[in-house]
């Protein structure tokens, strides 16, 4: 794991429109007054039971299955809740209707706990009828059974005829008409669009718990599988499938794809929903953060219902879930309530450039290249890059707006960095690079700091291979050294974590100690090159005792947290602007 505390970047000058601090976004209630009930009307006087599963129509409709009311109910774009499919009365104490099985004329239809939905190609809505094992189907006013035979469970793969479900609780078709069902008990099951029903048998994952499914991508689509361990990526073109997010404490509920790398699910362990982020190279680390709800370790503390900002909204028992552009909608089963959820502008992928953010000439146009703490638990708009450009925007300097990338390598390898320089610079002009140039890492590949000479002399020359693989890059060239808090002459192995949070600061290192000597070799050979000598340590240190040790990194290892983010990319810009970084 690299430790932000060991730092060094250097910073190479030449020289989206501008993107201003996001608001904290919102969850707020779109349905559902919290009571008991299968009331229909305006949205907010509505009551539900337990709504369990959501799907968006092109029109903007949002149907949901109301699990206890053994119901099928449309949320429409002119906020008016009504009931669409199921029937029958709540049995005393009041919180359920009593399950049953019958298709015809969608308001006398009945349904035994349905939850997952899905608008199919045709417009119509699938519903997994989970108790009853089956797949139903609304169509025009009416409900049919579309496939399984519903009261008869099983696990038979096959045709309509024989094949079997046990207990349908998600489903989710792909670009070819093929869909693919949560069948939790049996595992991730596939319907070909010519009606055979196959189980697909996971390679990384041997359990039979499947409780959301979702498709991210059209032409070569990737199958998420959400299970009681984790997330269960599977590749149809491939066959291949691997396991997400092992070791989370989490339970997934319900998935949904943000696209082929980002995707959110609802937390029955931990009430609340989490986004999680899939490896694309150069970036090789995967990682899963609490998007919306409360983060206590006990995770029915977290179970209670506000809105507001993400970090301060409550949830209890969040099911279902689905993304329509900038916002997710989610089943809030416990509350009785649908929320919504303004997903953060994700504007800038770790791995540099897109179709959006290719670069131009009416940016100036930013690089921050480096290990795993460039983006780690970032989305965007809350990472060092984005704080970079807010810094530097804010200084007035540059005659176009800055815009920031972020091209995040793990191990960050000069090596790798390198060749990345030579295979993509030369095609996306930049105006500002930032290189991570950890002594650590570019001196030594396998994070090796030998304290001695030999390490000097070799980083030097790495530090100068860089500088020359750049030159030809730019017309103009300064560099920048954010000095490594690990290697100061004054308290060398600065940070560290009480378990109640915050810094310590540990005694100085003696002149004879081998890292200190290290930090001396180090600052003498690089004097007579084009860098800014800076050490985070004392900031870090005032901003802890001006805030009551506030934490800047990950709970779990010393890699940034937002704030932490916000923290290190103004105190980068602002030693860039310092040294002169885009004056006239």
């Amino acid at each position: 794991m690299i430790k932000l505390s060991a730092l060094a970047l250097v910073a190479f000058a030449l020289g989206a429109v501008t993107v201003s601090a996001a608001a904290a976004p919102e969850v707020t209630t779109i349905a559902g007054s919290g009571a008991a009930g299968i009331a229909d009307g305006p949205a907010q006087q509505a009551t539900f039971l337990f709504p369990a599963g959501v799907a968006v129509a092109r029109d903007g409709s949002i149907y949901i299955s109301d699990l206890a009311a053994q119901r099928i109910r449309v949320l429409t774009p002119a906020g008016n809740v009504r009931t669409v499919a199921g029937s029958g009365s709540i049995a005393p104490p009041g919180f359920a209707v009593p399950p049953g099985y019958r298709d015809g004329p969608a308001l006398q239809a009945q349904f035994n706990g349905p939850e997952g939905l899905t608008v199919g190609p045709d417009g119509s809505l699938y519903i997994a009828d989970s108790y009853n094992a089956c797949i139903r189907k609304l169509q025009h006013g009416f409900v049919t059974t579309f496939f399984g035979k519903c009261g008869d469970r099983g696990v038979l793969d096959g045709t309509r005829a024989v094949a079997r479900l046990n207990r349908p609780r998600d489903l989710a078709f792909d670009a070819a008409g093929n869909l693919y069902i949560a069948d939790d008990g049996v595992g991730l099951r596939k319907l070909s669009k010519n009606g055979v029903l196959t189980t697909i048998r996971f390679k990384q994952y041997g359990d039979h718990s499947s409780h959301g499914v979702a498709i991210a991508g059209a032409s070569d689509p990737i199958v998420l599988d959400a299970t009681v361990d984790g997330v269960v990526a599977y590749y149809p073109s491939t066959g291949q499938d691997e396991m997400l997010g092992a070791g989370i404490s989490s339970m997934p509920s319900m998935v949904a794809a943000v696209d082929r790398r980002q995707f959110l699910f609802t937390d029955l362990l931990s009430h609340n929903v989490r986004y999680f982020r899939t490896p694309a190279f150069p970036f090789v680390g995967q990682y899963s953060r609490i998007i919306a709800g409360q983060v206590s370790e006990r995770g029915i503390d977290n179970a209670g219902f506000a809105n507001g900002p993400r970090a301060d909204a409550r949830f209890y028992d969040p099911m279902g879930i689905a993304v329509a552009g900038n916002r997710a909608i989610i089943a809030d089963g416990g509350n009785r309530r649908i929320r919504e959820m303004l997903l953060p502008h994700s504007r800038v992928s770790e791995t540099g450039f897109d179709a959006a953010n290719n670069t131009d000439d009416r940016h100036y146009e930013v690089a921050l290249v480096g290990a795993s703490w460039s983006f780690w638990e970032s989305l965007g708009d809350d990472s060092i890059c984005a704080q970079i450009e807010r810094t530097l925007n804010a200084s007035h300097r540059f005659s176009k707006p800055v815009r920031c990338h972020t091209i995040t390598m793990n191990g960050g390898s000069s090596l790798a960095m390198e060749d990345y320089i030579k295979n993509v610079f030369p095609y996306q002009r930049m105006d500002l690079v930032i290189l991570d140039a950890e002594p650590e890492l570019v001196g030594f590949p396998n994070n090796a700091t030998p304290a001695n000479a030999a390490f000097v002399s070799r980083f030097r020359l790495r530090m100068q291979h860089l500088l020359d693989v750049l030159r030809p890059l730019h017309t103009q060239l300064a560099a920048v050294w954010i000095y490594p808090a690990q290697l100061t002459s004054d308290a060398e192995w600065v940070i560290d974590k009480w378990p109640a949070g915050g810094f310590r600061t540990l005694p100085d290192y003696t002149a004879d100690n081998a890292d200190h000597q290290t930090s001396v070799r180090l600052e003498k050979t690089l004097r007579d090159m084009p860098i800014l000598q800076y050490d985070m340590y004392y900031d870090m240190v005032d901003y802890q005792l001006s805030r009551g040790a506030t934490m800047l990194y990950h709970p779990d290892d010393q890699h940034p947290n937002p704030r932490g983010n916000a923290f290190f990319g103004d105190h980068f810009a602002r030693g860039l602007l310092a040294a002169g970084l885009g004056r006239k």
